[in-house]
């Protein structure tokens, strides 16, 4: 038994698609340009360096608060973000009812899930360290404190080293937000939860979906402050450091777009390998639910699209369509895996971190957590990226840096997310002529 999400991914849709109407992404590009054109007028390496000197103070008086609705924006993303994973990952696992189907399509599908974010994440390490986007940005003098790479600790290879992965208390671990906590205290439960009776899942799972609501609700809130937050703190990033931000951006750009674009390309091959399916036939069969999820920026508002194509251009049983597409558009998140890499890269190299083997191993374990636990939704990737960030010593502040292109970004990260649902589904589900009820 399949429980009826509709409701809330369309609702979901709804609220997404009223954002893409209202040209939201229109207006956080130009709070992007206004706010890199008038902080480099205000730059000591701009074109009227002497009366920035002579103002200097007023320039930060006037950078503190232009970078206010920024920092009130984070902090509201930040508040949502730890219930909205929990509710996510536990409605996503209990998704069916049927121990059998879960055993049958589950087990595979959760090998795929965890491979595919882990090379995803090591390909937006490994691009983004080829490219360096960040490098000569040198902005670590612009926040007090903060870990450097030297003071990371050793891996301890010590076993015990697993057993600190199971929260203890699990109250604590979701108010103090421990993403990788969360996360894995909502894996058991979405397991535990569907050994239990029919009624008690059902009640479960209207809770978690009225959570669910609650925080997206809020999210759709912080993201209409997007524009403004944008403009303020790419004002105080170029103010500080002249044309050096928009440079870097640019090859920010290209180097996460390389990364998806190497993903892609993987699963390509490997329904040409165990498919026998052209790469050019499969990318044609795709297209609709694609270019859907480029323009909305997520899996959730695409799913419907999603499911129908795997059903009808990909021949796969309503079933497995039925189960793995819901939760792969909760789970199976390797764009968000490269983005979260490749942002954490991009933003230690502008503060001249160098991450060592330590920290490079909790950026990939945590974005493969966090990707796992990502609602298909935009804008929550910002709060994601903050608590990875804060894991590792790097200067939150830093996520001024992709703030402006963080639109751009999620559009190319969202259909990465759903071919990887659409190459899984066609891997392990069951073909329609193959399937007897």
């Amino acid at each position: 038994m399949i429980h009826d999400t509709s409701y809330s991914f369309k609702k979901m849709s709804t609220q997404l698609m009223t954002l893409v109407e209202s040209k939201l992404w229109a207006k956080v590009m130009l709070g992007m340009i206004l706010g890199i054109i008038i902080g480099t007028l205000f730059s000591s390496t701009g074109p009227f360096p002497e009366l920035v000197k002579d103002h200097s103070n007023f320039i930060e008086v006037l950078m503190n608060w232009l970078a206010f609705p920024a920092k009130f924006f984070l902090k509201l993303v930040q508040m949502v973000i730890i219930p909205l994973i929990f509710a996510s990952i536990i409605r996503g696992l209990a998704a069916t009812t049927d121990l059998t189907q879960m055993k049958k399509l589950g087990g595979k599908f959760a090998l795929f899930v965890i491979f595919n974010s882990t090379f995803a994440a090591l390909i937006g390490i490994f691009v983004c360290s080829l490219i360096e986007p960040g490098a000569g940005l040198s902005l670590k003098g612009a926040v007090s404190t903060f870990n450097t790479s030297d003071q990371a600790p050793l891996i301890n290879l010590n076993p015990e080293i697993f057993l600190n992965f199971l929260p203890v208390n699990p109250l604590f671990a979701l108010v103090q937000g421990q993403m990788l906590d969360v996360v894995i205290l909502s894996i058991i439960g979405g397991m535990a939860l569907v050994s239990l009776k029919k009624e008690q899942i059902k009640i479960a799972m209207d809770g978690l979906e009225i959570l669910q609501e609650v925080c997206m609700t809020i999210i759709t809130w912080a993201m209409k402050l997007a524009p403004y937050a944008v403009f303020g703190m790419l004002f105080q990033v170029t103010s500080s450091t002249g044309m050096k931000a928009l440079f870097s951006m640019g090859r920010y750009i290209i180097a996460s777009f390389t990364g998806f674009g190497l993903v892609i390309l993987f699963y390509l091959l490997l329904i040409m390998i165990f498919k026998r399916i052209s790469p050019l036939t499969f990318l044609k069969k795709m297209g609709t639910p694609l270019l859907l999820a480029f323009s909305t920026s997520s899996s959730a508002a695409a799913m419907p699209v999603t499911m129908k194509t795997a059903e009808e251009e990909l021949n796969i049983d309503e079933i497995s369509s039925r189960f793995l597409i819901p939760l792969g558009a909760t789970v199976n998140m390797a764009g968000t895996a490269i983005w979260q890499t490749s942002a954490v890269i991009f933003i230690g190299q502008a503060y001249d971190m160098h991450l060592n083997f330590a920290q490079l191993s909790i950026v990939v374990g945590t974005s493969i957590a966090s990707s796992i636990g990502s609602p298909g939704v935009p804008g929550v990737g910002i709060g994601i990226l903050s608590a990875v960030l804060l894991k590792i010593g790097i200067p939150v502040e830093g996520i001024s840096l992709i703030l402006g292109v963080d639109r751009l970004i999620d559009m190319g990260c969202t259909v990465v997310n759903v071919a990887g649902d659409l190459t899984a589904v066609k891997l392990f589900g069951m073909q329609k002529t193959h399937f007897v009820k």
